[in-house]
């Protein structure tokens, strides 16, 4: 069952975009002339960006716990939605709480992306980090979400 889950929840939730949140590391010239400071992965998230991710992770979480509103097509960018269907989120998030039982928010990990942050979820049966990435701009819909494995309570 718990690789069962771990399959579902990888097929289902792409993460997408990630890799554009690398840090851009190409050397300057000993006589390049200053660039306008900008913010660089090794960052974080704007205080505005993180405000969003709280939000879209809280609505993710509910979600998973069936209560508030349904996940909707205008919380994900065009990019997500072309990978994987709220339908599908929705389903995998319901495998995902019969799997682990009723979860909880544990923590925030602070990211070096300047849009995206780690946070681990505190369920009845296991701990589940997940990682949620969210556009630049608002309305910060969401172009990323992970669930890693579990870690299985003894």
């Amino acid at each position: 069952m718990k690789k069962t889950i771990s399959t579902v929840l990888g097929a289902c939730l792409i993460a997408f975009g990630f890799g554009a949140m690398a840090q851009n590391t190409a050397p300057q010239g000993e006589n390049s002339a200053p660039s306008t400071p900008t913010r660089t992965a090794s960052s974080g998230p704007s205080q505005a960006v993180q405000q969003a991710l709280d939000k879209r992770m809280r609505t993710v979480l509910s979600s998973l716990e069936g209560v508030g509103a349904a996940l909707s097509a205008d919380m994900f960018s065009d990019e997500f939605s072309a990978q994987a269907k709220p339908e599908q989120v929705q389903q995998a998030l319901k495998q995902l709480h019969d799997g682990v039982g009723a979860c909880k928010l544990a923590g925030r990990i602070r990211a070096n992306a300047p849009n995206g942050t780690s946070y681990l979820l505190d369920c009845q049966k296991a701990f589940v980090p997940v990682d949620i990435g969210v556009e630049d701009k608002a309305p910060h819909r969401i172009q990323s979400l992970f669930f890693g494995a579990s870690y299985w309570r003894m």
